[in-house]
């Protein structure tokens, strides 16, 4: 009889002991039972026979994780603190062993020689950074490596924001590999994803582009990553384990021998400072831009911004609106006495949808009728504050005879209804697009002459040590989808002129300028951690924070506790939050400190990127 611990997919346990007639290859994946249900998992380690009785395993199957995969899974657990099973879980099993036939692709792209010299850098470092203009020619370059590394009968991965995941993307990338190339998202189906896991093990595919999931696939002889937009805040999980795919695709590079190429027109400052960059200014279409600043008003657009509208409609060009908010306002503050309509179960505010007619939170999803009076004081002088999408779109329909549409996570729910929109917004069906940051990825589209971007204050003044660096980014993003054919206007409505115009002929100068002051404070030069406690129980979180904070003083000064107590968000879903923020100069110390603190209800989030 033999006996093995398997990891239990979708558990917190470590696994259990379990008994086998059979030889069973490490990695494989087998069916178990646990308390009388049918579990699948993982076969992890070979055993001494236990003193206890052990339950059979039930059935093995072909599908099996490699080596590299356990290895991997092995580091996101301990760096991430998340155990094995879940980290194993992120990973799909290879179904065989069967090598690739070999393939002879030629693409029709033909690269500039500062595209070309950009290129031949990327293939002489194993990890590096393609630090390109918005609409400077990256993709071309990104094609071109794809087609290098099948040539050399490897496969490809190329990973997008979900959001950058466009038709127009599919279609791109479509027109060069055929069916050699998937796209791969949280919105296709299931029936789909198994048929596009048939076609990788048996070769017909060899190149995935997809979200952060999509690095988990099992590609054979898998030899480029690339990491579009890879500055971009969605490659970190929100779920255990909180890796960040970014990291774990250099993670990869580094450990498998796999060439990563970081790709973005507004990098990071962590991979600016980390990783040999090449440098593609300018841009790949015959466009240019005029900046317009405007200070805010009462009312959402001034005449000037309306007047540029109508000029866009009347010529039949096109325009895009960008607000950081969705639904018609943020909240409704009373007039009287200042109290904000907050969700009951979150000690957040409330955002008022008018097409539903309801008001909504944002974080436990409860909605309640748009209340006529202040809960607090009975006055009926309830206000909107900052301004939203919907807002937007009726603001501008009663100010234009246009065709105008909202383009945010309210309105595209399904991948059909970003299909549909983005097809009619490129066939010129609509004229106007106004949107959140969805607007930023993905889109080329030729005939946009002018943008307005609004609620740059908002970000800028957001609690938040990289907020600069965000809302310079979110500029540079947005205005890049306009004038890429003839002159474009970008109004920017903002207090912060001096701040925006500083850097707006160059993003490298602000990298160079302020990535002096993240020095002995914070990323890419000290690591940060966030411990979360959160409990119906106040008095609860209050002695596991507490408890947890002794412990830690043991390890000064090798890690540094920069701040602790009630989060600026302290109830969501009824469950009070607070939290501690360490920093440290060395991963090593840090994750030793944690480890040797913490307790059951602590959540360990490393290298965060949130702190509400």
């Amino acid at each position: 009889m033999n006996y093995y611990l398997v990891s239990i997919s979708k558990s917190n346990t470590e696994g259990f002991t379990y008994q086998s007639s059979k030889d069973i290859p490490l990695y494989t994946k087998v069916k178990v039972q646990v308390n009388r249900k049918d579990k699948f998992g993982y076969v992890v380690q070979k055993l001494e026979k236990p003193e206890f009785k052990c339950l059979d395993i039930d059935e093995f199957y072909e599908d099996f994780l490699t080596e590299d995969q356990i290895k991997i899974s092995k580091f996101i657990s301990s760096y991430y603190f998340s155990n094995l099973s879940l980290a194993l879980d992120l990973f799909t099993p290879f179904s065989d062993k069967e090598l690739l036939e070999e393939i002879d692709i030629q693409t029709k792209v033909e690269l500039s020689s500062k595209q070309q010299k950009s290129l031949d850098f990327l293939e002489k470092n194993r990890t590096a950074l393609l630090f390109g203009d918005t609409g400077s020619g990256k993709t071309e370059i990104y094609i071109k490596a794809i087609e290098r590394a099948l040539n050399k009968n490897q496969t490809a991965i190329f990973l997008m924001p979900e959001i950058s995941l466009t038709p127009q993307i599919e279609k791109r990338l479509k027109e060069h590999f055929k069916d050699l190339i998937a796209i791969w998202h949280s919105k296709i189906t299931k029936k789909k994803k198994g048929k596009i896991l048939e076609d990788l093990t048996v070769g017909n595919i060899r190149v995935i582009a997809g979200a952060r999931s999509a690095l988990f696939l099992p590609l054979k002889n898998l030899g480029l990553i690339i990491v579009d937009e890879e500055h971009d805040e969605s490659y970190k999980s929100n779920t255990n384990p909180k890796y960040h795919a970014r990291d774990l695709a250099v993670l990869f590079g580094d450990r498998l021998g796999i060439q990563v190429i970081l790709g973005s027109a507004t990098p990071s400052m962590k991979s600016y400072e980390k990783f040999p960059t090449t440098r593609l200014k300018g841009q790949y279409f015959k466009g240019s831009k005029e900046f317009i600043f405007k200070t805010p008003t009462d009312d959402i657009l001034d005449e000037e911004s309306l007047s540029v509208l109508q000029k866009s409609v009347s010529e039949k060009k096109q325009s895009i609106i960008f607000v950081p908010t969705r639904a018609n306002f943020k909240y409704l503050v009373c007039k009287a006495c200042s109290e904000t309509v907050e969700c009951p179960f979150c000690n957040v505010a409330m955002s008022v949808h008018s097409f539903k007619k309801v008001m909504k939170c944002h974080y436990c999803g409860y909605q309640d009728q748009i209340p006529h009076q202040c809960h607090n004081c009975g006055s009926d002088e309830l206000e909107s504050t900052r301004v939203g999408t919907a807002q937007v779109v009726d603001f501008v329909k009663s100010k234009i005879d246009c065709n105008i549409e909202q383009f945010d996570r309210d309105t595209v729910t399904t991948d059909k209804k970003l299909k549909d929109i983005l097809n009619r917004f490129n066939s010129g069906e609509i004229d106007i697009l106004v949107g959140t940051q969805m607007l930023s990825k993905g889109h080329n589209y030729h005939n946009v002459d002018s943008c307005i971007i609004l609620g740059l204050d908002y970000m800028l003044a957001s609690a938040d040590y990289t907020a600069d660096e965000k809302a310079l980014s979110m500029l540079y993003q947005i205005s890049g989808r306009a004038g890429r054919a003839g002159l474009a206007k970008v109004i920017i409505q903002t207090n912060n002129e001096n701040f925006f115009a500083s850097y707006l002929g160059d993003y490298e100068i602000f990298l160079k300028e302020n990535i002096v002051f993240r020095e002995d404070l914070y990323p890419p030069f000290m690591k940060l951690a966030k411990i979360l406690f959160e409990d119906p129980n106040v008095v609860k979180i209050e002695k596991n924070l507490q408890e947890m904070l002794g412990k830690l003083k043991a390890f000064k000064p090798s890690i540094e506790i920069i701040g602790f107590g009630e989060c600026p968000i302290n109830k969501i879903n009824r469950n009070f939050r607070a939290q501690i923020i360490l920093r440290s100069k060395s991963s090593k110390d840090l994750l030793y400190a944690i480890a040797n603190s913490r307790n059951s209800l602590a959540k360990i989030d490393i290298d965060p990127i949130a702190f509400t």
